[in-house]
């Protein structure tokens, strides 16, 4: 059977929306307003009608005889959808059962909610997208159902209706025909990826086509799974870098951004140093996988483009010498000197050290050990954050009246540089602050805190606690191992990737620095914070315990990351690995409560880097503790 369908649009130039025609799945004309008014619609030989309002913040005012034809041809028993169309007047409104209250906003962390008048086999499950939305009203009568409603819900894959909930699908009967009206970005929208749950939306689509027979394509799902094996992912990570424009220069020389940010999809033109330092790791380690000496050089200018730009405090006169920037600060002095991030730029200087005898590594790498440990606490511990500022001016005072950090997310990682530290230099005051601050972890763990997941914190713990055990044979460090392994492995799933368990803060939405999941169960792996590090650290574990069982956890995490590589004709995305995993329903989602890393963040160090650093060091069969050369 062929249908015939009409489409018409307000004032755009048709020949710039050619992608619209994809929208459908029977050939279609666009036609202007100016078309629809000079040559009058035959309402009658269409099937089915579209009016697009191609403007998101200014909706289509219909011509109020357009709205009478509307009418006439709907209640004969015709098909209407609308979409972005002004239904701030009584016409418009009772033609497609919505009113529009207040002006067209843009989407922030809003989400759509499927409503049992829809289909009840996956009511009140959670959809995303991109670009706008109008709030109003829908009618209350037996003419009118809303299909799927707008709210804030801050539950990852179902929510209840709320009483803070606007129309988001509207479907009104006329006559012996159907109107259907959008009050969000849908086929209007160009760009299909952010719309997730790809598989649910797929579901929404095919529920109008066998109600309504409503002729739209379903949505290909534009981030496809490599389903690789490592030695694959490893090379087309190291593409990502060069093709997704995260490296301003493909040299390194002015350095590498952030990430692809989750809600804009663009490249966050931020520079951090434990960025540059983790991807300068990654860098190094693929040059000697390849034996390609341009990636070596790639690590090198990456960690100058550093010194060179004044990211370290070298003022020796300075209370926060040898303390980095944590991006591109414009004053002379850090001032957010966060734990972690200092430590990784210690650890990769360090560790290059090790491996290329450069001297301006060790000094600058054992400039940030120090630091570390003359702001460390007594029992090997110390702030997750220290203020430069009220360090300069306060000094040790400071840090002795700075809450101290019982979160495994900063001190482990610190304690690693210490263990460089003392490996690079033969000081032992480094190996016994974290033989000491681990072991006051482990033997307090009632006190210790996490930040986004309980699993999060255990995967970073554990690369601490294995590269003591090469030095120190101790019962408590053997315990807390096993303890940690075993609590990881309870959150083991099926799909290959440990899942977030044990939030700290559920109602902690709308924020930066939440997880991308609220409660045990949801299936979600986190590629920030959790998985990454967890294939890196269990190859860590392994090497410096040799049991057979680390190994072979070591194999299902790395074989579930590798699988779930992205694979796009998106250059920003293919190669990269975003930050949330459904693995119940095998696509890139999660909770979209975090503002600033959300779900669909790519990063380039903490995600992309760490990630090919745990599977490198496979390949080469090397350990970031080995001794120097």
């Amino acid at each position: 059977m062929f249908l015939k369908v009409g489409v018409f649009v307000d004032n755009v130039n048709v020949e710039n929306i050619k992608w619209l025609k994809g929208q459908f799945s029977y050939p279609v004309q666009i036609n202007s307003e100016d078309q629809m008014m000079n040559n009058p619609v035959p309402w009658g030989e269409y099937d089915f009608i579209f009016l697009l309002g191609m403007h998101p913040m200014t909706p289509w005012k219909l011509p109020y005889d357009v709205i009478q034809k509307a009418w006439e041809y709907v209640k004969e028993g015709g098909f209407l959808y609308g979409e972005n169309i002004s239904c701030v007047n009584f016409p418009s409104s009772r033609l497609f059962g919505f009113e529009q209250d207040y002006p067209p906003v843009t989407r922030t962390h809003e989400k759509l909610r499927i409503n049992s008048t829809l289909f009840s086999e996956t009511k009140n499950n959670l959809l995303e997208w991109n670009g706008h939305f109008q709030k109003g009203f829908s009618f209350n009568d037996e003419y009118t159902n809303v299909l799927l409603s707008i709210g804030t819900y801050k539950e990852t894959h179902h929510a209840v209706e709320s009483a803070n909930e606007y129309p988001g699908l509207v479907q009104r009967k006329l006559g012996t025909g159907i109107t259907l009206y959008s009050t969000y970005s849908f086929l209007t929208q160009k760009e299909n990826i952010p719309f997730r749950p790809n598989w649910l939306w797929n579901k929404v689509i095919n529920v109008l086509k066998t109600k309504w027979n409503v002729p739209i394509n379903k949505m290909e799902n534009n981030l496809k799974l490599t389903e690789s094996q490592s030695d694959v992912a490893i090379d087309k990570a190291a593409k990502w870098f060069l093709q997704s424009g995260i490296l301003p220069c493909s040299d390194g020389s002015k350095g590498v951004f952030e990430n692809v940010h989750s809600f804009s999809m663009e490249v966050t033109k931020d520079y951090r140093p434990d960025c540059h330092a983790q991807t300068a790791l990654m860098f190094y380690l693929y040059s000697l996988y390849t034996k390609d000496l341009s990636w070596e050089k790639r690590a090198h200018n990456l960690l100058n483009y550093l010194f060179e730009n004044g990211y370290q405090d070298t003022d020796e006169n300075s209370k926060t010498y040898g303390f980095w920037k944590w991006f591109n600060f414009p004053e002379k002095y850090p001032e957010n000197i966060f734990t972690d991030d200092n430590s990784w730029v210690c650890i990769t200087l360090l560790y290059l050290y090790k491996q290329t005898g450069k001297e301006e590594y060790k000094k600058r790498g054992l400039m940030t050990a120090e630091a570390l440990l003359r702001t460390q606490n007594e029992n090997g511990l110390r702030a997750e954050q220290l203020l430069g500022s009220k360090l300069r001016k306060y000094g040790l005072d400071y840090v002795k009246s700075a809450p101290m950090s019982m979160n495994p997310h900063f001190e482990s990682i610190a304690h690693v540089a210490f263990i460089l530290a003392y490996q690079v230099s033969n000081n032992e005051k480094y190996l016994e602050t974290a033989y000491r601050g681990t072991k006051y972890l482990l033997e307090n763990k009632s006190q210790m805190k996490w930040m986004y997941s309980l699993t999060s914190a255990n995967s970073r713990f554990l690369l601490a606690i294995s590269a003591l055990l090469r030095y120190k044979d101790d019962d408590v460090l053997k315990h807390g191992l096993n303890d940690i392994i075993k609590y990881l492995k309870s959150n083991h799933h099926r799909r290959g990737g440990v899942e977030e368990a044990d939030n700290p803060d559920p109602e902690r939405y709308g924020a930066e620095d939440t997880g991308v999941y609220l409660y045990n169960n949801e299936g979600i792996a986190d590629l920030l914070y959790t998985n990454n590090f967890l294939l890196m650290n269990l190859w860590e574990t392994w090497k410096a315990v040799n049991k057979e069982e680390y190994y072979s956890y070591y194999t299902k995490v790395r074989d579930f990351i590798a699988g779930i590589q992205i694979s796009s004709r998106e250059e920003r995305f293919d190669g990269g690995w975003m930050r949330s995993f459904d693995m119940s329903n095998n696509e890139y989602f999660g909770n979209n409560g975090d503002t600033g890393w959300g779900p669909y963040c790519i990063e380039g160090g903490w995600t992309v880097a760490i990630i090919s650093i745990g599977l490198l060091l496979e390949k080469l069969n090397l350990s970031l503790f080995d001794l120097p050369k």
